[in-house]
């Protein structure tokens, strides 16, 4: 019984040491390139003065196939100051719209696959017009992506449940004997 809590123990101490050093932050800025497997969270702002606009950020994945996606958030105060306001994946290579939704109200989400045809994708922010603010400072909005492979915690988690399973089994052997 001991023994069987040592392990849980361990498991438990590794999954908190894992999730704490996956909390990294990447800030992304317009126009540049990032490896979207490099981190597991990017965030960049979109800023307006007015007027239409676009916000583009190259990301790249050695990875074959990986799935991502993009969250905007947006709040409704500053929703009310963009017209048209649209996020896309474009493929790189073919500069062809993957995906692409209107960013309506709240968190927006847009997924992508990045495979052979798609490997290097820019993630772009449309708007018809915007309305500058009052201080003339620039009107922001918030975006992050993130790769969404099998989570490491869910590998750890298999790993220590098969662990138990076989601290069960030959318990029960020695009890048998």
């Amino acid at each position: 019984m001991f023994r069987t809590l040592k392990i849980v123990a361990a498991a438990l101490a590794t999954a908190v040491v894992m999730s704490g050093s996956a909390s990294a932050l990447t800030s992304v800025s317009a126009n540049g390139s990032y490896d979207i497997t490099s981190d597991n969270l990017f965030i960049g702002t979109v800023n307006s003065f007015g007027g239409s606009g676009s916000h583009s950020v190259n990301f790249t994945s050695p990875v074959n196939p990986l799935n991502a996606q993009a969250n905007a958030s947006v709040t409704v105060n500053v929703l009310g100051t963009f017209t048209g306001l649209t996020i896309s994946w474009i493929d790189v290579a073919t500069n062809s719209v993957l995906n692409s939704t209107s960013i309506l109200a709240g968190i927006t989400t847009l997924k992508t696959l990045f495979n052979n045809n798609a490997q290097g994708q820019n993630l772009v922010f449309n708007w018809q017009n915007s309305t500058p603010t009052k201080n003339g400072g620039p009107v922001t909005f918030d975006f992050d992506v993130s790769a969404v492979p099998l989570p490491a915690g869910g590998l750890l988690l298999l790993t220590a449940l098969g662990g138990l399973g076989l601290a069960r089994r030959r318990r029960k052997t020695a009890v048998a004997a």
